[in-house]
């Protein structure tokens, strides 16, 4: 189809695609809106596309964005074959981001965040070099109910759950390698959680497309970053650290024998390993950090069931100092048993709560 401001071939590569509705129309007759509007956004969608024309030789894409406060949300219910899309002025956004929620039959909803600059005409070929990616699994979203709530939430994420990836190829093939190997039952802490997350109420699902066209060097910096940065602890779902670290890392634990290998061969690595290695698994460099951290130690343990609090802990050791029997403090502090008491006493367990 003919577009006047989006590149077909481009949104075709990396939009998600069902049941045939006319996505690609909508979103060209939005921006044909907006381009015509007055004021402040009027001809916008031409400087974003001359933009797009000007810096074209540039590696990195994320370089090449300009800001724009556009956010434009195309919202999809692909049973009943509704779209609606909407456009507003974000202006805390770095720059122009299109947003699509697919909502399914089972309750399912999918959302991808891409920057408006990729889709538009004058980009280049979107297909061309490595794609750097982020998935979200967000649960729980019932609680949110204010921009108050949305804002705890994003400084906080104890609800969200982050992957971070790159690819060769194209993103949405990745994708679907993925969910073919979530289906077969992979154990990759990723694909279990979308697994066991797909069965859950009030999930959302989140793809971020965040570089096109890089290099291997640099979208394999951009992963060793991002992966640091907002996957290295338990709401990371990332089994290995990024980028040449994540390599490293496998090359230490003999997993591979040379470093300079694909990423494909990283991928089969880490497969071939969990296949041969079903009970003992890859081990966690991030949780390993994370439980040299007292606080993190005493959630984790305070979240189990079945276990006793720091303030039990401390009220046992307190009343055993002041003369009260074993038996009489399971009582009194609700423990479990008296085994449980005992180990506490005997300094078995719970060694690192003062």
């Amino acid at each position: 189809m003919k577009t006047k401001f989006l590149d077909s071939r481009n949104c075709h590569t990396i939009l998600p695609y069902f049941g045939k509705l006319p996505f690609i129309r909508k979103l060209d007759d939005c921006l044909t809106g907006i381009n015509k509007s007055p004021g402040k956004l009027s001809g916008s969608i031409d400087a974003l596309i001359n933009k797009n024309v000007k810096t074209i030789n540039r590696l990195k894409s994320s370089k090449r964005l300009f800001y724009s406060p556009i956010d434009i949300a195309q919202n999809a219910n692909i049973q009943n074959r509704v779209i609606q899309t909407v456009a507003h002025t974000s202006p805390q956004s770095p720059y122009a981001q299109f947003h699509l929620s697919l909502q399914f039959e089972n309750g399912i909803i999918w959302k991808t965040i891409i920057p408006l600059q990729f889709l538009l005409k004058g980009w280049g070929d979107a297909n061309k070099g490595y794609q750097c990616y982020i998935h979200t699994i967000a649960q729980h979203m019932d609680k949110i109910s204010s921009l108050y709530d949305l804002k705890a939430r994003s400084e906080h994420a104890s609800d969200e759950y982050y992957y971070v990836g790159i690819t060769s190829r194209n993103w949405l093939t990745r994708i679907s390698e993925h969910m073919g190997e979530m289906n077969r039952g992979s154990r990759k802490r990723f694909h279990s959680a979308w697994r066991e997350s797909l069965g859950l109420e009030n999930v959302l699902f989140i793809s971020i497309l965040m570089e096109l066209n890089m290099t291997f060097e640099d979208a394999m910096n951009w992963e060793e970053k991002y992966v640091d940065k907002i996957a290295n602890d338990r709401q990371g779902l990332n089994m290995i650290p990024g980028g040449f670290k994540g390599i490293s890392y496998l090359h230490k634990l003999r997993v591979i024998n040379r470093t300079n290998i694909t990423l494909e061969e990283r991928d089969e690595a880490l497969e071939r390993y969990i296949h041969e290695n079903p009970r003992r698994g890859i081990p966690n460099p991030f949780i390993s950090e994370l439980w040299k951290d007292n606080d993190y130690y005493l959630k984790v343990i305070e979240a189990r069931p079945k276990t006793l609090s720091a303030d039990q802990v401390k009220k046992i050791r307190k009343l055993n100092a002041e003369g009260m029997t074993a038996a009489e403090i399971v009582d009194e502090v609700k423990a479990l048993n008296l085994i449980q008491v005992k180990n506490v006493l005997a300094g078995k367990t719970y060694m690192r709560i003062d």
